[in-house]
């Protein structure tokens, strides 16, 4: 299953609203990043894809339309025959995976999973020994983090009659999960869980990928999702605020929510993938200061008093900065060339 397109209209902060999941050839697309400021209706649309209102549905050759209502509607690839409006969400439920902001899976429930792949594992290996299953176990789990400079490394279960799982890193080798970090935890847990569900041709949505985690994370995290939507050839819907994420992802995958007026229109950007933090923070997210603002609007003032050649100003809104300031900051270091540049021109 993997949605094509959604319309609404009227429904809460969407109101004309559509958008569209495929790429410049019209082949849908496998991986969507939604990203926007705080009320540009990136939780609503998932929760639309999650929960539909009053659905019924029909199909038109390849597809099958979900109509929420007479204005509300997605369409996606049909993925079961002969369904009808009553059995709907009980299909959704199988079908549509929602990992909701701060939506942390219990732990126990995931040591269920990991220990119900270990036994398949060896149920598909039976040559295998305990020992050589366990190994291989780990390996495969470890594997879903490939790609992110992680230190802590999942490890087993220990001996004991709990069964926790274990971790290591650079200093202990059996580290209990409470001894992770919270970004640690939300990283294992949540991604454990979903590789452990199995996902088959089904939508996963996921609002703020990013939470908890450290920058440097967050600059790898979409591969780790996208290995684990992969396997299951499922479609990933991930909304986000994360610059670091916007920036990885590709340019194709990337829609913007903006406002516009009452509306909420949606922006692709081609040169938005691989971008610096900065860039993506004002041309994509329409940040307007990326540094303090009082800090900012001093500086805005600084160069208008060296543009406007009032050196008096400039040299008190300087004098000002550089108590705060390190003295090879950027603008500190430009201001300071320009200034002479302006006085050797007298």
């Amino acid at each position: 299953m993997k949605i094509e397109q959604i319309k609404l209209k009227d429904y809460k902060v969407l109101q004309n609203f559509e958008i569209d999941f495929k790429d410049s050839d019209g082949k849908i697309l496998d991986t969507v990043v939604i990203a926007g400021i705080n009320g540009s209706g990136k939780t609503t649309l998932l929760e639309v894809i999650f929960k539909g209102h009053e659905p019924s549905i029909y199909s038109e050759d390849d597809f099958t339309y979900y109509i929420l209502d007479k204005n509300h509607f997605y369409k996606s690839t049909r993925y079961v025959s002969d369904m009808d409006e009553t059995n709907f969400y009980d299909i959704c439920t199988k079908k549509i995976v929602y990992l909701k902001v701060n939506e942390v899976p219990k732990k126990e429930l995931v040591i269920e999973q990991i220990k119900k792949f270990r036994d398949f594992i060896q149920d598909e290996n039976e040559d295998l020994t305990i020992k050589e299953t366990n190994v291989k176990m780990i390996d495969e789990i470890n594997s879903i983090f490939d790609g992110i400079d992680l230190k802590t490394k999942f490890n087993g279960f220990s001996k004991d009659m709990n069964r926790e799982i274990l971790f290591l890193n650079d200093v202990k080798d059996n580290l209990k999960f409470n001894e992770l970090s919270t970004g640690e935890q939300q990283l294992f847990i949540r991604a454990l869980n979903l590789k452990m569900m199995n996902i088959k041709n089904s939508i996963i949505l996921v609002d703020e990928l990013e939470t908890s985690l450290h920058p440097n994370w967050q600059n790898h995290i979409l591969r780790v999702y996208q290995n684990i939507a992969k396997d299951g050839d499922n479609q990933l819907i991930i909304a986000t605020h994360s610059p670091q994420i916007i920036s990885s992802t590709p340019n194709e995958s990337l829609r913007i929510l903006v406002k516009d007026g009452k509306d909420i229109k949606v922006k692709t950007f081609e040169n938005s993938y691989g971008a610096e933090i900065e860039e993506v923070l004002q041309d994509v997210m329409g940040t307007k200061y990326l540094r303090t603002p009082e800090i900012a609007k001093k500086i805005e003032k600084m160069w208008d008093a060296i543009n406007t050649k009032n050196i008096t100003l400039f040299d008190t809104l300087y004098g000002e900065l550089e108590e705060t300031l390190d003295l090879n900051d950027k603008d500190l270091v430009l201001a300071r060339l320009e200034k002479a540049r302006v006085l050797s021109q007298k």
